[in-house]
């Protein structure tokens, strides 16, 4: 299954408009400015940090001065890998932490979940019992940031409720109140097998159940993350890259 690039024709038009809504607030832009057909925009930020946001055929370059200038030398517009923003970089490139995610959004309640009655914890503790079943790396690209609502992890059901193996598990944090950004994360022994799945939909069906736009945000090269949120009716329209200087 392939995933398309930044299939924006697919995404609604209205929804696309809040999810600029939430970015522009989440950059501190004004509220309007990526309601735009220009190709590209430039916000000055005080700190040396850099965020180059390319959404739905709109390239944001946030940061110092020096940043935006050197990336008006940059030929094309970034795409899912950050080579563009290592030639913005240049020979700075040692000073900073780079990191890059593909954003897709869903907008429809899915009905399927290929389980028949999971059983599914909304306890922390059966969230943290799969972690510590998970490698460090695993934990931090899932759970890197915390998750403010309900968790959805399902459990196996070979055993009590008490006793039973975590799976995989799901959720989401609040953004700017508009976006839902989703986790999700699978026990090693049990992957492959839809689990997934069960609780990336579940986790979807809530936030969009409580008026919020579902964002899944993936490595570029995590390939299997990204087909989960295609199979789960998400559609990748841009991508998120980071440069945080070193301390």
């Amino acid at each position: 299954m392939d995933v398309p690039l930044f299939d924006i024709g697919r995404f609604d038009s209205h929804k696309l408009d809040i999810v600029r809504l939430a970015w522009c607030r989440r950059l501190g832009l004004d509220d309007t400015t990526l309601d735009t057909d220009a190709d590209r925009v430039d916000h000055l930020v005080t700190t040396d940090d850099i965020t180059v946001l390319h959404l739905a055929g709109t390239t944001v370059v946030a940061g110092p001065d020096w940043a935006l200038e050197s990336s008006r030398s940059v030929p094309g517009m970034p795409g899912t890998e950050r080579t563009w923003l290592s030639a913005l970089l240049g020979d700075r490139s040692e000073r900073y932490e780079i990191g890059s995610h593909t954003l897709a959004y869903g907008s429809e309640i899915g009905h399927s979940i290929d389980v028949h009655d999971p059983l599914i914890s909304h306890d922390a503790v059966h969230a943290r019992n799969l972690a510590a079943q998970c490698s460090d790396a695993d934990v931090a690209e899932a759970f890197g940031d915390a998750v403010s609502r309900e968790w959805f992890t399902l459990l196996g059901d070979d055993r009590p409720a008490d006793s039973a193996r975590s799976l995989a598990t799901a959720g989401y944090s609040e953004e700017q109140l508009i976006l839902a950004d989703m986790r999700v994360l699978t026990d090693p022994d049990h992957r492959r097998r839809g689990h997934a799945q069960v609780v990336g939909r579940l986790a979807t069906n809530d936030a969009i159940d409580d008026g919020l736009i579902p964002q899944w945000r993936s490595r570029p090269e995590n390939s299997i993350a990204r087909r989960l949120a295609a199979r789960l009716g998400y559609i990748e329209i841009g991508a998120c890259h980071t440069a945080v200087a070193r301390a």
